[in-house]
C-alpha cells in the first residue's frame, strides 16, 4: 500500500553511508577540509579559527563545521543556509566534544597496535560500489560532490574501522549479560510481551494538496521542526491531519498480521525512537515514529531482543567510562 515519496537515487543512498561514517572523521586540515565551490559560496559567513587543541593536534572551526554538516547532511536539507548555520552554532559545543572523543579513540586504537590493512579498505570500497551499483567514475564523482578525494575517504574509512575494533576489543568483549538479568527486565516491562507480535507507532499525516508546492512546504516545515528538536508528539498535534493528532500522533499497537508487508519491512528496520522518511499513499503523506516493539510472550525473539538491548545499554555506559578515562589522560584545551 505504501511506497516511498521519492525513488532515491543511488548517490543519495551512498551519501547516507557517508553521514554515519563521519562520526569517526579525524579531520586533518590539509587532508580533509577541501570544500567545493558550491560549499564555499553557500557558507561565506564563517571565519576559520582554532576552536580546540587535543594533545598535539588542533581542531579548527572549518573542520568542526564540516564534521557537523556531514553528520546531519540529509536531515538538514529542509533548512536554508542561515537556518543551518544557526543550528550548528547552537550545537557547536556538543559537536566539538564529540569530535574530541573521536580523535582520542583513534589515538588509543593506534596505541594498542590496532591497524587496518590497505586491502581491507579496498575491499570495503568495492562492496560499497557493488551494493549501490556504482562505477569507479560515478563513485569518484560522488566523493567530489561531498568535497572529498578518494584518499580522504579511504582515511575516513580506515579510522571508522579502527574505532570499531578498539571498542570491540577494549570495551564490548568485557560485557556479560546473565539470563537472570534478561528475565528480570522482561518481567518489569510487560509492554514487550503480546499475544501477537507488533509495533507501537506514532504518525503524522498530511493530506494530498492540489498544489504540489503547498504540500511540499508543509512537509518541509514539519521536518525542519523535528530536526530542530521539537518533540514528535508536539509537531503531530499541530500538523497531523487525522484523528491521531489529538493524541500527539500515537496510534498504539499495530499487529504484524494487520498491516501491509511494506510497513512491516519499514518498522522492522527502524530503531526505537527513530523517525521515518516521508511515505506517500493515494490519500496523503505519512511520517512514522517507532515508539516500541512487542513480541510473542516467552518467545526466543523476545529474549534475544532484551539480551541485545541490555548489551547495548551496558556498552554505552562502559564506552562513556572508557572515553572519559581517555580524556583524563589527554591534554585538551577548548578556546574561548
Amino acid at each position: 500500500m505504501f511506497r516511498s515519496i521519492q525513488n532515491y537515487s543511488r548517490l543519495l543512498k551512498i551519501s547516507m553511508f557517508f553521514i554515519l561514517s563521519q562520526l569517526i572523521f579525524s579531520l586533518q586540515p590539509s587532508a580533509y577540509f577541501q570544500p567545493s565551490i558550491a560549499f564555499a559560496e553557500e557558507n561565506k559567513f564563517f571565519v576559520d579559527k582554532v576552536v580546540a587543541v587535543v594533545d598535539r593536534e588542533v581542531i579548527t572551526w572549518s573542520e568542526l563545521y564540516k564534521f557537523m554538516e556531514f553528520t546531519f547532511k540529509d536531515e538538514l536539507k529542509a533548512l536554508n543556509p542561515d537556518e543551518k548555520f544557526k543550528y550548528f552554532k547552537k550545537h557547536e559545543q556538543e559537536f566539538l566534544e564529540k569530535l574530541i572523543d573521536v580523535k582520542l579513540q583513534i589515538d588509543e586504537a593506534e596505541r594498542y597496535g590496532i591497524f587496518v590493512a590497505e586491502s581491507e579498505i579496498e575491499d570495503a570500497i568495492k562492496d560499497i560500489k557493488k551494493k549501490y551499483n556504482l562505477t569507479d567514475e560515478a563513485f569518484i564523482e560522488t566523493l567530489k560532490k561531498e568535497g572529498m578525494t578518494l584518499n580522504d575517504y579511504k582515511k575516513m574509512l580506515k579510522e571508522q574501522i579502527l574505532i570499531g575494533r578498539a571498542l570491540n576489543s577494549l570495551v564490548k568483549s568485557k560485557i556479560i549479560i546473565t539470563e537472570k538479568e534478561v528475565n528480570n527486565y522482561i518481567a518489569s516491562h510487560p509492554e514487550l510481551s503480546c499475544d501477537e507480535e507488533g509495533y507501537y507507532v506514532s504518525q503524522i499525516f498530511v493530506r494530498i494538496r492540489e498544489k504540489e508546492d503547498e504540500m511540499k512546504n508543509v512537509i518541509n516545515e514539519i521536518l525542519k521542526r523535528l530536526i530542530q528538536g521539537e518533540s514528535f508528539s508536539k509537531v503531530a498535534s499541530q500538523f497531523s491531519e487525522d484523528i491521531s493528532a489529538k493524541s500527539g500522533g500515537s496510534i498504539g499497537l499495530l499487529k504484524i498480521n494487520e498491516i501491509s508487508p511494506e510497513l512491516v519491512n519499514l518498522f522492522s528496520k527502524m530503531n526505537i525512537g527513530q523517525i521515518s522518511e516521508p511515505m506517500m499513499t493515494a490519500n496523503g503523506i505519512f511520517i512514522f515514529k517507532l515508539d516500541g516493539k512487542c513480541f510473542k510472550r516467552d518467545s526466543e525473539a523476545l529474549k534475544n531482543y532484551v539480551q541485545a538491548l541490555l548489551e547495548e545499554e551496558k556498552f554505552k555506559k562502559e564506552r562513556n567510562l572508557w572515553v572519559r578515562s581517555l580524556r583524563q589522560k589527554a591534554y585538551i584545551e577548548i578556546m574561548d
